[in-house]
């Protein structure tokens, strides 16, 4: 009897990894070692249960045939993926930066890994970095908002989800849950009251979109010091903008042209107030002679430009830290740790050349 011919195509052959770079898996390693893909596995976790010349040799390989590991494949196994989420404003500016170095150090001492993403100040943006970084499974959000965000519905798929969720330095108003914040308030009323001890009676601000918690409070805190010292708000001397150098410099050609005649400017960043004090230069006005400038943030430009800068420094290393350190303790469940609902860190005014008599 003749045998059946078979409707099935002959399999073809697998594909080597070889013939598929990036495609290196721990089977490969396993392969080229002669030992099982488990244990490849637990010596790439650095597991105790496998010996430290195994654990060497698997990683050397490892190296050698450039495996890299599927971590959202490891992250649906373990239900947890050791990555925190973090979004910032602009990671150009100087508090951002040191906030970041905070949250790196801070994480990776808790074995934590951090991906960033910038919203440019960017409502927009900041929404498609909130979608990213959920569908990436990171196990926590830290976010300061953006300049313009008036709610903060784009967060739910973490709020509605119970995954962890802090903001840090720019909090959205109405939010209500885990925040790490200075305390603006008074920043804005030591840098006003400063710059009243030193003899200034007409003083401008330049703010932030008062959309934003931080220069609502900075805001809050000057009218606050001009009422204590009995000196009439004159809303025409504040002046709302981005904050940025260029901005800065509009604004204070705007301020300096319109016969305001002020003597003393509180600025909500260094920035802007560096760009006042170039401009003021320009124009011949001398600093802190005819008018004596404060900023806020403690930039390094507040210590490079002549006059140096009197500003308040806000701790951005130290707050990204405890915004961290927050986080992990909710991602952890650890009820042992006393967590800080609404943590608000002390702030300090650092006098300099610009506001001496």
């Amino acid at each position: 009897m003749k045998a059946r011919k078979s409707n099935q195509e002959p399999r073809k052959k697998a594909k080597s990894n070889k013939e598929q770079p990036g495609k290196i898996t721990i089977y490969d390693i396993a392969q080229r070692l002669q030992i099982s893909a488990s244990t490849v596995s637990r010596a790439l976790q650095n597991n105790a249960l496998i010996n430290k010349e195994t654990r060497e040799q698997v990683q050397q390989v490892a190296n050698e045939l450039g495996y890299v590991p599927n971590w959202i494949a490891s992250s649906l196994r373990k239900k947890r993926s050791n990555i925190i989420g973090l979004i910032v404003p602009r990671t150009s500016m100087y508090f951002q930066s040191n906030a970041i170095s905070g949250i790196q150090h801070e994480a990776h001492k808790y074995g934590f890994s951090v991906v960033i993403a910038q919203s440019d100040e960017s409502v927009a943006m900041e929404k498609e970095v909130v979608n990213t970084l959920y569908s990436l499974r990171v196990d926590g959000l830290l976010a300061a908002a953006s300049m313009f965000t008036t709610n903060y519905d784009h967060f739910n798929p973490f709020i509605k989800n119970n995954i962890p969720l802090v903001f840090f330095d720019r909090v959205p108003i109405g939010f209500e849950g885990y925040s790490i914040t200075g305390n603006d308030f008074k920043g804005g009323f030591l840098a006003t009251e400063h710059l009243i001890q030193r003899g200034c009676k007409k003083i401008a601000h330049f703010a932030g979109a008062l959309t934003c918690n931080l220069y609502e409070y900075r805001l809050a805190g000057y009218k606050a010091a001009l009422e204590k010292y009995n000196i009439p708000y004159d809303e025409s001397l504040v002046h709302v903008h981005n904050l940025t150098m260029d901005a800065g410099s509009v604004a204070a050609k705007e301020l300096l042209s319109s016969g305001k005649d002020i003597d003393g400017l509180f600025s909500a960043n260094d920035s802007s107030a560096v760009a006042f004090i170039q401009e003021a230069k320009k124009q011949g006005i001398d600093i802190p002679g005819q008018i004596k400038v404060v900023g806020y943030s403690n930039d390094l430009s507040s210590r490079i430009i002549a006059p140096s800068l009197t500003t308040i420094e806000q701790s951005g290393y130290k707050m990204g830290a405890k915004a961290v350190s927050t986080l992990i303790a909710l991602i952890n469940k650890n009820d042992a740790l006393t967590i800080d609902e609404n943590y608000i860190f002390d702030l300090e005014l650092i006098e300099r050349e610009s506001t001496k008599n």
